[in-house]
């Protein structure tokens, strides 16, 4: 778990849910958890979604980020649905195609995988690619509402940025369940720390290998 420093003025900062079945034991509930393919979402310092996770965090966690123009949301925004902390990793495989009748060779994303934390650094939700692949990526709470996106814009910061995975835009392709993520029409990426393609070699010899590099984020949901 991480703590760090971002804009939101030196704040700590801070996915379908599994539900676990108590079955007889002894008395005790068994906590174990099905395996349904999607990212462990239940641990426990998991917090339930109560619609609006940001319920008791700062007043500085829940301002709306000033962006540059070419990622801000479009028609003057829509408010601020919830402000979510991830940690994790950006991954990546080793893949090859054919250009000109030649083989190329690169790091290809598939995808993230991280936590999505409040601002008390308690899960809320999990972030991955959905099942449209890595240009879909998905973010879910623990009650199940999500949201899907794409890519609109991106922006790297002239401070630090070529570090680090660019500042998104992203819009909303599709959501539902419950909560704030099942009304958000925007999504924005900011702060990012990491995450960028392995700088190791990716040929031949590495190919379909896959690397996962830490990364951490800012991410803002707006809707209505």
């Amino acid at each position: 778990m991480m703590i760090r420093i971002s804009c939101c003025a030196l704040l700590l900062a801070g996915c379908s849910s599994e539900t676990m079945n108590p079955v007889d034991s002894g008395g005790l509930p068994d906590t174990s958890v099905a395996d349904t393919g999607l990212p462990d979402t239940q641990t426990s310092d998991a917090k339930p979604d109560t619609g609006n996770n940001d319920a008791g965090c700062p007043q500085s966690w829940t301002v709306v980020p000033v962006t540059d123009p070419s990622i801000a949301v479009p028609d003057g925004g829509e408010p601020l649905l919830l402000h979510a902390f991830g940690t994790g990793t950006q991954n990546y495989s080793c893949l090859s195609s054919s250009v000109d009748g030649g083989t190329t060779y690169a790091w290809t994303l598939t995808g993230p995988e991280a936590d999505l934390d409040d601002c008390m650094m308690g899960k809320i939700g999990s972030h991955f690619a959905s099942d449209a692949g890595a240009t879909r990526p998905e973010w879910l709470t623990m009650a199940g509402g999500y949201v899907i996106g794409k890519r609109i814009g991106a922006y790297t910061p002239p401070d630090g940025g070529a570090n680090a995975v660019p500042w998104l835009l992203l819009q909303e392709t599709e959501r539902g369940g419950t909560g704030p993520l099942s009304k958000t029409n925007w999504i924005h990426r900011l702060n990012t720390t990491g995450g960028l393609a392995p700088s190791s070699t990716c040929d031949q010899n590495t190919l379909n290998s896959s690397q996962k590099v830490p990364y951490t984020a800012d991410y803002y949901f707006y809707g209505q």
